[in-house]
């Protein structure tokens, strides 16, 4: 098993997992890998042997302690890697996660910090994402989902959850970028969609947007 197929299924596992507090199923991997499930319950026996994932067939997967370690290690190159080609390249956001994908494999912890302390050490990437520390240590936050959010409260925007190009676009066609504050005016009990304020422009955004969009309130 490759090394590279190793590390995306760990990293994969662990995202889906909620940073491995639950349970990954088979078809949630096949589904985000987009690989066939046969081929998916064959790569999980092999990391089982490896000691990577404790894999049950009826249970799920979850990653064991070296798996973990691994996984959180591979994030946080990924993380760098987008702040760096944001931050010191000019990428867009929306531009940078295929090209992190590739650096990601490449292992050298002495880069990766070097990269991170030439940025003043990051606990967020562009995404809103938190970046572990070189000993796997994340920086805690208290974020909902604007969903979450109640009418007639103020908010800062500090992520997204959904990093697709097409969403990326739409957030930053309507202003709302990471540290952009709103102001919740309206939450519709119909369809759940929401009238915010941003920027001093007025916008409705549907649930779904809302539920991908990560803020704290201020």
């Amino acid at each position: 098993m490759r090394s590279e197929t190793i590390e995306n299924y760990l990293k994969t596992i662990y995202n889906l997992s909620s940073d491995n507090t639950r349970v990954v199923t088979n078809q949630q991997l096949a589904s985000k890998l987009n690989f066939n499930p046969a081929s998916v319950t064959e790569a999980l026996r092999k990391l089982h042997e490896l000691k990577y994932v404790v894999y049950e067939k009826s249970y799920g997967t979850r990653l064991t302690a070296s798996g973990a370690r691994m996984a959180i290690d591979i994030v946080r190159r990924h993380r760098i890697w987008e702040t760096y080609l944001v931050k010191e390249l000019g990428f867009g956001w929306d531009e940078v996660h295929e090209i992190a994908e590739e650096l990601e494999h490449v292992k050298n912890d002495k880069l990766i910090n070097k990269l991170a302390e030439l940025m003043g050490n990051p606990v967020y990437d562009p995404h809103g994402d938190p970046i572990p520390d070189a000993k796997g240590k994340f920086q805690k936050d208290k974020l909902i989902t604007l969903f979450e959010a109640r009418a007639k409260g103020s908010y800062r925007i500090m992520g997204t959850s959904d990093h697709s190009v097409v969403f990326l676009k739409y957030l930053e066609k309507h202003g709302l970028i990471i540290g952009a504050s709103i102001h919740v005016k309206t939450v519709e009990e119909v369809d759940g969609s929401l009238l915010i304020t941003c920027q001093k422009k007025e916008i409705v955004i549907s649930q779904k947007v809302a539920s991908n969009i990560i803020c704290k309130e201020t």
